[in-house]
């Protein structure tokens, strides 16, 4: 049995050792469905489980009959005193407890984790990954504090008090407006933020979790707890076991045991989002089991918002807040938004009248929200734009008199390329920061091409000219692909077109190889994000060859062979995630690890190359994860 079949088969049977024998086959035939060579494995250890008895030194499984007895009040855990109970849940009991040594006397929040949900392999990971979760510094989280292990065994840890009401209770006791419910949401978002940029998924994001202080601050509370006692996780986006969630603010991937990433927190703020909104559920269940979670998620979609409120309430979620929240619940990891930040970033335009990006708004809805607000802004584009149309036409009747009067003509002339290209590239960056200024923009590319696709025959016999023709051409594709427009792959062939006649005439030029090595990555990557896999790999494939050609050069630079190892990442990664050779682009992202630490070795003062080193380890890592 393969390692990755092993690991299917031990969540199984842990998830199924915590429900009653007689649910159990249903549980089965729910979740190994596709997969009937699985229920045998996990029959057999099932009555494995139930011939040993108390032999099993860690059982995995909380008796009904015997439920975890309580700490009573004023018993010792290490230096804290238990004060009361102030929670209990499927991990554990939760206790108000105090400092009693000389170092400081504190209230704290202190978990005893049940029996049955740790192992020794967990224990021996227990205080690395402790230090990782006590090292979370934002002012939104509740900081883990310290942690060990009872005498008979149980790991505990402590957490800062935090004395405050759930964010649902809240909302719904003052009586919040829907944009002060949003704003306390934006809050929590940066939290799970702030500890997905630490590599740390929460797993558990429900109510019960965070809580609003008496001054209106928010708490996130039992942060990584999931992680640290889960153990076989190697990463904070490993799969999580069933009992290690709450099964309806779960995401589908963690209901049928599959990989957990940062978009599974997304799914469970878009279930706390739509709690908070609308006083329900996505979905409609009778029970909270698992099973029953996971049959309704499969096999229906999520209520929309506005369809399960009355009043008021239905035409202030009808529109962006519906698409947002069913973006965020969508079963597909991939479809939803990929982070916490993204998903605010949308709420943000919302509560800021601009486009959201979970709509799939045309032209007219992005252009009215977009001319609503920023009326000067977009007299100021057309302006602009017809300045660009001026000069086009001026252009080409210089060009004209250049005839009769070459040398008057080609001052004339590049004095109107350089106003011509101020105005196309100016312009676009003095309205880049403006807030969906998408019309505007679209107008100002299609200008600069016929403006760029004009002067492309005059510079066919001046290499400056052709040079500082293929940059515009790039920088053109940039824009197109900030905005995801097709013609972006065009723009960057029509550079690479120009660069690579140039490149053949003048091969000793290293800063031409550059360019065009740069040309190579962004036609690959456009073509990547379009999941053209086969030209992708072509282009990232040229690039590769001619960085490898570059860093051979007797005058080539340090620079060089930083990129020459990131085009070892990019052509391995992309050709192992294309399916196409997995264990050759392994191999490529494995030189790429390779010639960053040579030469962070040899230049150890350089703080760029561990930093590039550990990216290209954990795009390796990603790869392996994902086969």
């Amino acid at each position: 049995m393969s390692p990755d079949t092993w690991r299917r088969v031990k969540d199984v049977f842990d998830a199924a050792a915590e429900i009653k024998p007689s649910h159990r086959e249903e549980f089965l035939a729910q979740i190994c469905g596709r997969h009937p060579e699985l229920i045998d494995e996990v029959r057999s250890l099932l009555a494995s489980l139930e011939d040993a008895g108390d032999f099993i030194e860690f059982s995995p499984v909380v008796p009904e009959s015997d439920p975890e007895p309580a700490f009573r009040t004023g018993t010792n855990i290490g230096p804290y005193r238990i004060v009361q109970v102030i929670g209990e849940g499927g991990m554990g009991m939760v206790y108000q407890a105090v400092r009693v040594d000389d170092l400081y006397r504190k209230l704290v929040a202190l978990k005893v984790v049940r029996r049955g949900l740790y192992s020794r392999d967990a224990m021996r990971r227990f205080e690395t990954e402790r230090g990782i979760l006590a090292h979370l510094e934002h002012p939104n989280i509740a900081k883990l504090l310290d942690g060990g292990t009872t005498p008979d065994g149980q790991p505990w840890f402590v957490m800062d008090f935090i004395a405050g009401t759930p964010i649902d209770e809240h909302c719904e006791s003052t009586r919040l407006p829907v944009d002060e419910r949003l704003r306390l949401f934006l809050t929590v978002c940066s939290a799970v933020q702030y500890a997905h940029r630490n590599f740390v998924v929460h797993r558990d994001i429900k109510p019960r979790n965070i809580l609003v202080t008496a001054e209106g601050d928010i708490r996130l509370l039992d942060f990584g707890i999931a992680k640290l006692l889960d153990p076989d996780a190697e990463s904070p986006a490993e799969t999580t076991s069933v009992q290690m969630m709450t099964p309806e603010y779960a995401s589908p991937e963690q209901l049928f045991g599959q990989p957990v990433t940062t978009a599974s927190d997304t799914y469970s703020l878009g279930v706390l989002l739509y709690l908070l909104l609308t006083g329900q559920k996505p979905f409609l269940f009778k029970t909270r089991s698992p099973q029953e979670i996971a049959a309704a998620i499969r096999d229906s979609e999520p209520r929309r918002p506005s369809s399960v409120v009355a009043g008021r309430r239905v035409k202030e979620l009808a529109g962006d807040l519906d698409d947002i929240l069913l973006k965020a619940l969508r079963r597909e990891p991939e479809r939803r938004y990929l982070s916490a930040e993204a998903m605010a970033d949308d709420i943000e335009r919302y509560r800021s009248g601009l486009p959201v990006l979970a709509r799939d708004g045309n032209f007219r809805y992005r252009a009215g929200k977009f001319v609503r607000r920023h009326q000067g802004a977009v007299i100021a584009a057309c302006i602009a734009v017809l300045a660009l149309i001026a000069g086009t036409i001026t252009t080409s009747w210089e060009a004209h008199a250049a005839r009769l009067e070459r040398e008057r003509a080609e001052r004339r002339f590049n004095d109107v390329r350089r106003v011509a290209n101020s105005l196309l590239f100016d312009v676009q960056d003095a309205i880049r920061d403006l807030r969906d200024a998408a019309p505007a923009r679209d107008l100002i590319v299609a200008k600069a091409t016929e403006f760029l696709d004009n002067l492309a025959p005059d510079a066919a016999n001046d290499p400056a000219l052709e040079r500082e023709l293929g940059s515009s051409y790039e920088r053109l594709g940039d824009v197109e692909a900030q905005q995801a427009l097709p013609a972006a792959r065009i723009s960057y062939r029509k550079a690479m077109a120009i660069r690579e006649q140039a490149g053949a005439e003048a091969r000793s030029d290293l800063d031409l190889r550059r360019e065009l090595i740069a040309n190579y990555a962004k036609l690959s990557d456009s073509l990547w994000r379009d999941a053209d896999h086969a030209g992708a790999l072509l282009y990232s494939r040229k690039g590769l060859q001619l960085s490898e050609t570059l860093a051979a050069a007797a005058h080539s630079a340090q620079q060089d062979r930083i990129q020459l190892a990131a085009n070892h990442l990019d052509y391995g990664y992309k050709l192992a995630l294309s399916k196409t050779d997995r264990a050759g682009g392994m191999e490529e992202c494995r030189k790429a690890i390779a010639l960053f630490a040579q030469m962070a070795r040899e230049d150890p003062s350089n703080p760029q190359l561990p930093r590039l080193r550990k990216i290209a380890e954990d795009r390796l890592a990603e790869v392996a994860a994902r086969s």
